[in-house]
């Protein structure tokens, strides 16, 4: 097996890796309490190339924001939930059937795809989340990466009002600070300008590298914006509601989407049970700096 690594002047395989982990894991128990399967851990070692102290760190964070976000983290069984199973057939979120040329995955969200007089920002983002947990189990999503196609075609008032500054920034942390993958580009397609003053807050938070992943493809003619968006993702990867050229997002492509997360459905239930105390956060990421000298 491949060395990757020094640790204390030794030389470290991915199991060493793997085991070093599991083992830091059982030792802050019951503070942090976390699957520490070898697919798992790994997800944490691949996004940090295989950096222990990001790694635990990284661990840390996604325990935490996943504590402190229960609402849209539990309750999410796809096969037995009758609001998750409605969801999941308006193809409010799926991942496209293909990657791009740099083996990045694309993930669609349809923002104002359900109707808000009958399902709330908070259901369809327990839906989104438990969606993602289930596609970040894949090694693509953690060695390449994904690009997010975030579409506000349909949107209206009765959205809107569901957006939330708060709700927003909990929302935009969970994607960027939680979740162990690469965000590649977030297309923001389709946007009224009504939506502007949020966005303008949005980029002026979050600065830096997360800031410039993010392009606009505003609300105008459906030929321009569509062109716009081909610019960065070609259109043999989109459904052809994007001017692209595979079928209907309403199609059999939702459809083969939805068998597909549900076979995984245990492995997202199964995250539920673990969480860390938010009392002891501090003092866990203190602890890994002053152990890597960071």
């Amino acid at each position: 097996m491949a060395s990757v690594d020094l640790y204390d002047g030794q030389l470290l395989t991915i199991k060493d890796h793997i085991i070093h982990l599991r083992q830091w894991l059982r030792e802050q128990q019951p503070i942090l309490n976390s699957l520490d399967t070898d697919e798992f851990l790994l997800r944490f070692l691949r996004v940090t190339d295989f950096r222990i102290a990001h790694a635990k760190e990284r661990l840390i964070r996604f325990w935490q924001y996943r504590t402190e976000n229960l609402q849209w983290l539990t309750n999410r069984d796809l096969l037995k939930s009758p609001l998750m199973c409605e969801i999941s057939q308006l193809a409010y979120c799926l991942q496209l059937p293909k990657a791009t040329k740099d083996k990045h995955l694309i993930f669609l969200m349809r923002m104002g795809r359900y109707n808000p007089t009958r399902y709330t920002f908070d259901d369809v983002t327990r839906y989104a989340f438990a969606v993602t947990d289930i596609l970040n189990s894949q090694p693509a999503a953690q060695l390449y990466g994904f690009i997010i196609v975030l579409d506000f075609t349909g949107i209206r008032m009765q959205h809107i009002s569901q957006f939330t500054l708060d709700r927003i920034r909990r929302y935009t942390d969970c994607w960027e600070k939680m979740y162990p993958i690469h965000l590649r580009q977030i297309h923001v397609y389709n946007y009224p300008t009504c939506l502007s003053p949020l966005f303008y807050f949005f980029r002026m938070f979050y600065r830096g590298e997360f800031h410039d992943r993010i392009y606009f493809h505003s609300r105008s003619s459906d030929d321009s914006m569509r062109k716009s968006l081909h610019m960065y993702i070609d259109p043999s990867l989109l459904p052809v509601e994007y001017g692209g050229q595979l079928g209907s997002v309403e199609s059999e492509m939702n459809q083969s989407f939805r068998q597909w997360i549900q076979e995984r459905n245990d492995s997202m239930i199964l995250l539920e049970q673990y969480g860390v105390d938010l009392e002891h956060i501090t003092e866990l990421l203190t602890n890994v700096r002053k152990e890597y000298n960071l």
